[in-house]
C-alpha cells in the first residue's frame, strides 16, 4: 500500500520519473518546430518574389538570419 501511495505521488508530481532530462527534449522539440514553420515562411516568401531575385534576397533574408541565430543556440 505504502508503494502505491509513493508511486502515485511521484505520477502527481510533474517531472519526478522524467526529471531535467525531458525538459532537454522539450526543448529540442520546440526549436525543431520553430525552424520548420520559419522555413515554411521562407518558402512563402520566396514564391511571392520568385519574378525578382533581388527583391526575394531582400525581403527574405530575415528569414535566413532567423534560421542562423537558432542554429548558433
Amino acid at each position: 500500500m505504502r508503494t502505491l501511495v509513493i508511486v502515485g505521488l511521484c505520477i502527481a508530481m510533474n517531472g519526478c520519473f522524467w526529471g531535467p532530462h525531458w525538459d532537454l527534449l522539450r526543448a529540442k522539440r520546440d526549436l525543431v518546430q520553430e525552424q520548420a514553420a520559419i522555413i515554411k515562411l521562407y518558402r512563402g516568401c520566396l514564391e511571392k518574389n520568385q519574378d525578382d531575385p533581388a527583391k526575394a534576397k531582400s525581403q527574405c533574408e530575415h528569414y535566413t538570419q532567423s534560421l542562423q541565430a537558432i542554429a548558433g543556440i
